[in-house]
């Protein structure tokens, strides 16, 4: 896979991070989305990780009182 491709890859996964996060950290009253938001990060991660990105760990974007 070529530099470019990768690059825009790592793109599309940030955008999906940070909108992932966003839910997660406004799912509120609502347990199945927090938690389906907590699955859809460690898919990030993992497709990350397969590109070799490596940025930090996904619990740390969360806020506090959100990581449990």
């Amino acid at each position: 896979m070529d530099t470019a491709m990768i690059e825009d890859l790592g793109r599309s996964l940030g955008r999906l991070r940070r909108e992932a996060v966003a839910m997660v950290n406004r799912a509120g009253n609502f347990p199945a989305l927090n938690r389906n938001g907590r699955r859809l990060l460690a898919c990030v991660r993992m497709m990350e990780l397969d590109l070799g990105l490596l940025p930090p760990e996904p619990d740390q974007e969360l806020s506090q009182g959100e990581n449990e």
